[in-house]
């Protein structure tokens, strides 16, 4: 069972266990690379193997191709292709599920480690601020809540699918790198390591442990999986502040961290 430490690295509470060096990697196929000529592009979509809007951005081996997806709220959300996958390249924002019911906005610390139902929450300090460049923070029942947080068509990537991503991008120790935002200045520690070569754009928002306040913002990137470890804790991954590597370990469901939608 997890336990509430501090992580080395850190300046607050996460829920830390120590990672198993022997996780199970997705094993995934390389698409066979066909010319996207006119003659190319109508024999794969004749075929079934990529979709109109697939067409208009090219192949998956060549340069990320930015298209924009909508939540629930309206909030108009950039997409990047990264391999065999498409992912958002922002944090999630929205404040309602798919269906259209609210999801409680928690900024009680006293609250917010007795919640069992979905909450988001953004930092006191400058709300919109915070929402308008990091997204909404989210506990895992909004999570794993079944009216669903992505839009439709998207979903909370599974801990396989995060690791797909990061196998593509050369593994646990180089992936970093190649997700985190070079241009924003946002990463208040020195960031030579990274060049966000994949457009996946990782900010950091820092995150929310189960007992406290919205904290690390400047150093930490995290972001959800949909996969539980168990009854009380689930798997996240993220950045750390000054090296190329991933972070990836099981946090607290009470724990209030950034979510990605990955495409269906």
């Amino acid at each position: 069972m997890p336990s509430e430490v501090v992580c080395a690295e850190s300046r607050v509470v996460h829920s830390c266990i120590k990672e198993d060096e022997g996780m199970k990697r997705q094993r995934y196929n390389h698409l066979t690379v066909i010319p996207f000529t006119a003659l190319g592009i109508l024999s794969l979509l004749a075929t079934g193997s990529i979709r109109m809007d697939d067409a208009k951005s090219g192949d998956s081996s060549g340069p990320p191709a930015i298209n924009n997806v909508t939540d629930y709220d309206g909030n108009s959300c950039r997409t990047v292709r990264i391999g065999t996958q498409v992912w958002m390249a922002e944090n999630l924002k929205v404040t309602r599920y798919r269906d259209g019911t609210a999801i409680p906005n928690v900024s009680d610390n006293d609250e917010w480690p007795q919640g069992t139902d979905g909450a988001y929450c953004l930092d006191e300090k400058d709300p919109q601020g915070y929402k308008d460049t990091y997204g909404a923070l989210y506990n895992f029942h909004a999570v794993s809540n079944s009216r669903g947080l992505c839009p439709q068509g998207w979903h909370v990537p599974s801990e396989s699918e995060c690791m797909t991503l990061i196998n593509h991008l050369g593994g646990k120790d180089v992936a970093g790198g190649k997700i985190k935002d070079n241009s924003s200045k946002l990463w208040k520690t020195e960031n030579t390591l990274a060049t966000n070569e994949s457009g996946f754009s990782g900010l950091p928002g820092g995150g929310r442990g189960r007992f406290g306040s919205i904290g690390e913002v400047g150093y930490y990137a995290t972001w959800w999986s949909s996969t539980s470890y168990d009854a009380s804790f689930a798997w996240h991954w993220g950045l750390y502040p000054d090296k190329p590597g991933i972070r990836s370990n099981p946090g607290h469901k009470a724990s209030g961290f950034s979510v990605r939608c990955i495409k269906d």
